[in-house]
């Protein structure tokens, strides 16, 4: 008989999201989905990848990530958070090295959402895009 699976508590949207990048670089498929909340209205959506919509879905699509070779390792910056009683939202630039010697490396710009569930905070969303090329000026500038 299997044995039940004990699901961790994040008591914080931080604790999720640390443990999100922690499953993320490990590839481990069953710690990665831990930090999700089971349920159908998830969304995930990779740099350049599909729009991944439910449970079912997105673990296949960690799965598929985690089958290849690349090993990926992640800085965050820039992170900002906000938090309300059930519901918080992380952006920030992920620094993404490549290999072990990080020689390789580009950058990502992440939205990570995270709500409260009655087994902690889970994630909700994780919606990553390529960060665009710009200089330091430029970043600091107006949009418009």
């Amino acid at each position: 008989m299997a044995k039940p699976r004990t699901l961790p508590i994040f008591t914080t949207p931080t604790d999720v999201a640390i443990a999100f990048y922690q499953a993320f670089e490990a590839k481990d498929l069953d710690a990665m989905m831990n930090t999700w909340a089971e349920d159908e209205e998830i969304v995930c959506v990779h740099p350049a990848g599909p729009r991944m919509v439910g449970y079912d879905a997105v673990r296949a699509g960690w799965e598929q990530i985690f089958g290849g070779d690349a090993r990926l390792s992640f800085r965050l910056e820039d992170v900002m958070t906000i938090e309300t009683v059930g519901l918080a939202m992380q952006s920030a630039v992920e620094h993404i090295a490549l290999g072990t010697d990080g020689s390789a490396h580009g950058m990502a710009i992440a939205t990570n959402v995270f709500m409260r569930t009655p087994s902690g905070w889970r994630m909700v969303m994780h919606h990553a895009s390529a960060a665009p090329a710009v200089t330091a000026s430029e970043a600091k500038g107006p949009l418009h």
